[in-house]
């Protein structure tokens, strides 16, 4: 076996990515994980849970003889995907993939594990002072999460912890930065990393209407993947599929790079919660949240972010590689203990508000300086 990437997400598990692993996937786990990439020879350390990823090729489990749905499973052991190429397993210190698929669920399988330390992933923007101060800004996509978090490094001289997911827990919030995923109205955010090749993007826009007729129709999607399976080509085939997919407005970009490695953060103490959502009004609200609800919120939106992998999330749970209801309780409990203490209040931002009137609202109302008065 030969290690191509080791990560070490701090506290939590070490990831290693065999040499051999398609490009297609290697670069979907470097996306979740890229900031916690050790040098190459690095083995991580020992006694944290670990999570290996192998190519497809190489699994040699049974096939499991527990059929669900398409799927095939060893209850509490192993769930295996034929036609994805694709295969989970249970190991004594962690889990084994083996995949040729994009769809890597690396990011559940770390969910899982934190857990198991009363700890979850939290879906929202999140950044701490000098003196780790943690503000925790929750919200549905697109709501200006992003904006918040640009203006609080840039411009108010916070610490970076996460655009997108944060850990969190009793003892607060741990970093967890992803790699940016830049939209067409982020722009004026970070004009200089949209400088992206118009050749590029002239050659996704040609082939975009056959990408989005192909995925979206079931049966041409098979006969795609049947017709390159057979000549052989069906990795490069997924990867290209995969590549135009994605839409050429999509930038994704690591964190250090937009804001340099020492705008980032470690994390520290929870000391507001400001859950924000956009809504039919001329103003900006900013009004007390009871504690019940951004809990609920909370676990609602990180569960309607990851709705993409919830198909094979829920499979995992039906041949018992997860505990589904434990899941949901345990995040539950973990967003409670991480929330126990802060200030927890709702930000309402009318719909179509523009980055600066928002940065302007949340400056005035609540600042970004997590410290309390």
């Amino acid at each position: 076996m030969s290690i191509v990437r080791t990560y070490l997400v701090p506290d939590l598990a070490v990831v290693t990515v065999d040499g051999d692993v398609i490009e297609l996937v290697r670069g979907a786990i470097d996306f979740q994980l890229g900031h916690f990439a050790l040098a190459a020879e690095a083995p991580g350390p020992a006694g944290l849970p670990r999570i290996r990823v192998e190519p497809y090729a190489r699994f040699a489990a049974p096939a499991g003889d527990v059929r669900f749905q398409s799927l095939r499973a060893e209850p509490g052991r192993l769930l295996h995907d034929p036609e994805g190429r694709h295969a989970t397993c249970r190991t004594a210190d962690g889990f084994e993939v083996f995949s040729d698929s994009p769809q890597v669920l690396v990011i559940l399988l770390l969910q899982n594990l934190a857990l198991r330390q009363g700890r979850t992933f939290l879906h929202a923007a999140a950044w701490c002072d000098a003196a780790g101060a943690v503000t925790l800004v929750p919200g549905p996509g697109g709501v200006g999460k992003t904006a918040l978090l640009s203006a609080a490094v840039q411009r108010h001289g916070a610490l970076l912890l996460g655009d997108d997911l944060v850990l969190v827990g009793a003892a607060g919030a741990a970093a967890f930065p992803r790699a940016f995923v830049l939209k067409e109205y982020h722009r004026g955010l970070f004009p200089g990393a949209f400088a992206t090749a118009t050749t590029e993007r002239r050659s996704r826009d040609r082939w975009r209407p056959l990408v989005r007729f192909l995925r979206e129709n079931a049966p041409f999607h098979g006969l795609f993947k049947s017709v390159f399976r057979r000549a052989g080509r069906l990795e490069s085939a997924s990867s290209w599929l995969h590549s135009h997919a994605t839409p050429p407005e999509y930038l994704t970009v690591p964190v250090a790079r937009l804001f340099g490695p020492g705008r980032i953060g470690t994390g520290g103490l929870v000391q507001r919660v400001i859950y924000i959502e956009w809504y039919e009004g001329t103003e900006f609200l900013f009004v007390l949240l009871a504690f019940e609800v951004a809990v609920q919120r909370s676990l609602a939106v990180l569960h309607h972010e990851w709705s993409d992998y919830l198909r094979w999330f829920c499979a995992l749970g039906a041949v018992e590689l997860v505990d589904l209801g434990a899941h949901f309780r345990s995040a539950e409990a973990a967003m409670r203990a991480a929330f126990a203490g802060a200030e927890v209040s709702l930000l309402q931002v009318p719909v179509g508000a523009s980055p600066e009137a928002l940065e302007r609202a949340f400056a005035a109302r609540a600042g970004f300086d997590a410290k309390r008065a």
